[in-house]
């Protein structure tokens, strides 16, 4: 039976620093602050989850490596991997909530965008808003792929500590947590693709304005 591919840590999000100008580059700067801030506990579960995942991986190749006279040592370590696995969700909901929080302080750039006057400015604000929603989404759709791959998981090391399960079985279900994984690393190459995006355009939008405001 293959490994179970565990799903990459997510990358580090906006590298924003703190501004105290006033007019519209200051209200900018304060909204996406906040949105930074934010996402604190987001960017501190990422450590917890990836430590989890090694941890799992290793267990199950450990468990792999086992014989059926053994299977009192396969259910022992398949209990550690289903317990890491709650741990795992527990951090993701930690992640969730945290990266929901950010995007309500998003929701402070309209303000922005309707004192804005030059026309110019508040297109260019706009799209970044627009792409600052699409990484949110791009989120909302990583942590639904990765709780169904999660629940996969799970119901594989239920299998495994259960002495009558069928080989077929087992690498049946093997091959959907496999599967759901690949769906899990097409959700983070596109957020962390977004997240570029977003710090490309988050920097862009600020030079025009510092140099709309001199």
């Amino acid at each position: 039976m293959r490994k179970t591919r565990i799903a990459l840590s997510l990358s580090t999000l906006l590298f924003l620093t703190a501004c105290s100008d006033s007019g519209i580059r200051g209200d900018l700067d304060k909204v996406l602050n906040d949105t930074f801030e934010a996402e604190e506990e987001y960017r501190e579960v990422q450590d917890d989850l990836e430590k989890r995942e090694k941890a799992e991986q290793k267990l199950f190749a450990d468990i792999m490596a086992l014989t059926q006279e053994e299977q009192d040592k396969v259910a022992e370590q398949a209990q550690e991997a289903l317990d890491s696995a709650e741990e795992r969700l527990a951090f993701l909901k930690t992640e969730k909530e945290s990266m929901q929080s950010a995007e309500e302080n998003l929701a402070g750039i309209d303000q922005v965008i309707e004192k804005a006057e030059d026309k110019s400015v508040q297109s260019d604000l706009e799209v970044l808003k627009a792409k600052m929603e699409e990484r949110f989404t791009a989120h909302d759709d990583f942590v639904l792929a990765y709780e169904k791959l999660i629940g996969l998981q799970k119901e594989l090391y239920e299998m495994l500590k259960e002495e009558d399960s069928k080989l077929q079985d087992l690498q049946e279900k093997a091959t959907e947590v496999n599967e759901q994984n690949s769906v899990v690393q097409k959700a983070v190459t596109e957020f962390n693709e977004l997240t570029k995006q977003v710090n490309e355009l988050k920097d862009e939008t600020l030079e025009k304005i510092t140099e709309n405001e001199e």
